[in-house]
């Protein structure tokens, strides 16, 4: 425990006085983030008679248990009053708010890419969502177990983000969101095929998702190459999200953000690569870049959405991938 959060724990003790000093160094040791903070001790001793806080107080009828308990009354921040305590219940609706904001980023995308060259704004895109990693990595640079669970992840979601920009630029964007659904799809699939026990209303829905995603593509025009790298992205997004499962369980939570950390940097490492390869093939090397060029290049380029699909639909995102799978 690192702070003062939880409501109360069991501490054995073996007389009064180590149970003063071990509460007291419990305190000293960790600073609490609230302020405010009222405790209230009941301590049980095998001694006929402690001390706490200057006032005397005599063995009860359970100092037979020999137990300790210690209870904080903490005055959370409103914020957190308004969160459910349930932490299933948050993971859900940390679920759903990642479904909104990834049926966002599809249009966002599909707008930016009509005047902005895809490769270039994923490479300024993740490039925005790694730099705040970058002091965690430091700080977990030598847990290797950390180390590659984020640069596989950090693959998986590579594939899926690049297969996605390349199909966007011949699908349409509301067709690309309704092919993205596939992610459901693939996750009880492969469950399945690593042995795992798929309820029968899982199977259910994922006969739903394929009766629509059929009549959708049967439908209006015809399927063209941007719906295949759609589906493509899909199965990738499916297995980073089953992967993202297993690995935040093995994972220690105050790693996570190293883990993010590890997992962005690869994305933005590889949307680098590729920007510097299409400007190879495509002859912009032998551009020559003046200030003032640079100059109208920042002003044209399209920020505001390279931020919101940067730090919300990629690093927000994620986190909360990772922190709802986590229970």
């Amino acid at each position: 425990m690192s702070t003062c959060v939880s409501s109360s724990w069991n501490m054995p003790m073996d007389n009064s006085v180590d149970a003063v000093a071990k509460v007291q160094c419990y305190f000293h040791q960790y600073s609490c983030p609230y302020k405010r903070i009222t405790t209230h001790l009941t301590i049980f001793s095998s001694s006929k008679s402690f001390t706490i806080n200057g006032k005397n107080h005599r063995q009860t009828n359970a100092a037979a248990e020999n137990k300790s308990l210690v209870s904080i009354t903490v005055k959370k921040p409103l914020w957190e009053k308004l969160l459910p305590r349930s932490k299933k219940l948050r993971s859900i609706i940390l679920l759903n708010a990642i479904a909104v904001i990834y049926a966002s980023n599809i249009v966002v995308i599909k707008e930016v890419e009509a005047f902005t060259d895809p490769a270039y704004f994923s490479a300024v895109r993740f490039a925005v969502s790694a730099i705040p990693f970058f002091p965690f990595i430091f700080q977990a640079r030598n847990d290797t177990q950390t180390r590659n669970s984020g640069l596989e992840l950090g693959l998986w979601i590579s594939l899926g983000y690049l297969s996605e920009a390349l199909g966007l630029l011949t699908a349409d964007a509301g067709r690309a969101s309704f092919i993205s659904l596939i992610t459901v799809i693939i996750i009880p699939m492969l469950e399945s095929m690593l042995g795992e026990i798929v309820p029968a209303r899982t199977w259910f829905g994922v006969l739903m998702s394929v009766l629509g995603i059929s009549m959708l593509e049967c439908s209006g025009s015809p399927p063209n190459i941007g719906d295949l790298f759609n589906f493509i992205s899909a199965i990738f997004f499916g297995i980073h999200t089953l992967r993202t499962e297993h690995i935040s369980r093995a994972i220690r939570k105050e790693n996570f953000l190293a883990l993010l950390g590890y997992e962005v940097g690869v994305v933005a490492l590889i949307s680098t690569i590729w920007c510097l390869t299409t400007a190879n093939l495509d002859g912009i090397q032998e551009i020559s870049w003046t200030w003032a060029r640079f100059s109208d290049w920042m002003l044209e380029f399209p920020w505001v959405p390279a931020l919101y699909t940067g730090v919300f639909s990629t690093g927000f995102c994620l986190w909360a991938e990772v922190y709802s799978k986590s229970f």
